[in-house]
């Protein structure tokens, strides 16, 4: 395979890598391929001083282990110090036939998208157990229906309570956690119930923690230098993930080898900084301000919803403070091969030329079907013949592909070899890598929110005002 960088990127950054590395393909963000809408590689060049300043940055900001002002960034080497507790939490909670895990937004999308990954449950109604291990129910979004629909399904004598806030606080976490605890202490009695509720917060500071102190409830830490969004590879990930028998081991190693794929100031031997590179100069210079995620693989739709928010949040931010500052960072989109090309496709190929593409395609499919014909259906559809179904999702993936070049729209693809907790470690890792040097270029902090704090205290505002 050619090098798509004239600057020399090399083979194991493009092409799918030996074993069960991620292979990363960026030609088609060039002009070469896509035409004008796509990067010149001169661009690159002239970024490489940025490049450099990014790097030496996060390479800064990521000494001091879990002290360290990137502390995400070192998650994966960090928390096997930690494993051993993890574990153990997460044996206790196995003992149970339902977990409500009671989080929001980064509390519990990263485990969400893994545990769909690895561990697609059946739709079936909650306390239907399908397996050994037991059910984990997402309890985020506020909704009286649902919750309802929960005690009327679950026992209290086989649910435990699994609640994630690292400030301890949020508004939409505690109301849910006041409201289930007080359904288990009104059917189990007090002890009991606190036998049954697990706590993962600040290891210092806020309600929950003081709460944990004063009843005595198990618990554990959330780094304080990581954020939510961030915290997938924390006990906020892992405990819940162990408890559904996910490899976590699996997961901090293929994280951890990812980040040595990256140590270089050289996007050329560095695949998050090139990626970082590429998004930020399809913005500034290309007006790209949309990103699209469109995984090939269903078991993926919500690691593109993990995606979602790690973006926006990070680097949804204006540049600078004077008069005239820009808006910083890309809209992410999550499309769903091949299900949107029967929805969106149409307005991405005949519409404004402010999108980028990332494509997931997955290399080896467990589990993949003959398709069968006979004698009639040969005769339809002779292109089936001796075809699986990975052999249709693999050649509706080119297509689009194909088409979204031909229309002009810089895209990318991710390819995965297979899809186990190793590779998804490597996806994790690189996207927070990338999108902490994006924030770098961009000269904004990819680690705060400062708006969306500004909608939690309005949000608590009007309780008090409404309450009055």
């Amino acid at each position: 395979m050619p090098n798509a960088i004239k600057i020399g990127v090399s083979a194991d950054i493009l092409a799918p890598a030996p074993g069960n590395s991620l292979g990363i393909d960026v030609r088609n963000m060039f002009r070469e391929n896509v035409g004008a809408e796509g990067l010149d590689h001169d661009d690159l060049l002239l970024l490489a001083p940025h490049l450099r300043r990014a790097h030496d940055e996060l390479v800064a900001k990521s000494v001091g282990g879990l002290d360290a002002e990137f502390a995400c960034l070192n998650l994966a080497t960090e928390m096997a110090e930690a494993l051993p507790q993890i574990k153990a939490a997460a044996a206790e909670l196995k003992c149970y036939q339902d977990i409500l895990l009671i989080g929001i937004g980064g509390s519990n999308l990263g485990s969400k998208a893994i545990r769909h990954a690895l561990k697609p449950e059946e739709d079936s109604a909650p306390g239907a157990r399908t397996s050994a291990a037991p059910r984990l129910h997402f309890i985020e979004n506020i909704d009286s229906y649902h919750m309802e629909r929960l005690f009327r399904h679950l026992s209290p004598k086989s649910t435990a309570l699994l609640c994630i806030s690292k400030s301890g606080g949020t508004i939409e976490t505690v109301v849910q956690f006041l409201i289930l605890r007080d359904w288990l202490t009104r059917a189990l009695g007090v002890n009991e119930a606190r036998r049954r509720q697990w706590l993962i917060t600040d290891p210092d500071h806020g309600w929950l923690r003081d709460l944990a102190r004063a009843e005595g409830l198990a618990s554990l830490p959330v780094p304080p230098q990581v954020g939510g969004r961030y915290s997938v590879l924390s006990a906020v990930g892992l405990v819940p993930l162990a408890a559904l028998d996910v490899n976590v081991d699996a997961l901090l190693r293929g994280a951890a080898d990812f980040s040595t794929r990256c140590v270089s100031p050289a996007p050329e031997e560095n695949p998050a900084l090139l990626l970082a590179a590429l998004y930020y100069l399809l913005d500034k210079r290309k007006d790209k301000r949309i990103s699209v995620m469109m995984p090939y693989v269903n078991r993926l739709r919500l690691f593109a919803d993990w995606y979602c928010q790690l973006w926006a949040e990070s680097l949804g931010k204006w540049e600078g403070t004077g008069p005239g500052r820009s808006a910083a960072g890309s809209l992410p989109v999550r499309a769903m091969g091949a299900v949107d090309q029967h929805s969106q496709l149409q307005m991405y190929l005949e519409s404004r030329h402010d999108k980028m593409f990332t494509f997931i395609n997955l290399e080896h499919w467990d589990h993949d079907l003959a398709i069968p014909l006979d004698a009639g259906t040969r005769r339809v559809f002779p292109y089936l013949e001796g075809r699986s179904l990975s052999d249709v999702i693999h050649a509706e993936f080119r297509a689009t592909r194909q088409v979204i070049t031909d229309a002009g729209h810089p895209n990318m693809t991710l390819q995965m070899p297979v899809l186990d907790a190793y590779t998804l470690g490597q996806l994790i890792d690189l996207y927070q890598r990338t999108t902490v040097y994006a924030g770098l270029l961009y000269g904004i902090n990819p680690m705060d929110q400062p708006s969306v704090e500004i909608g939690k205290k309005l949000a608590i505002q009007n309780l008090r005002h409404s309450a009055g």
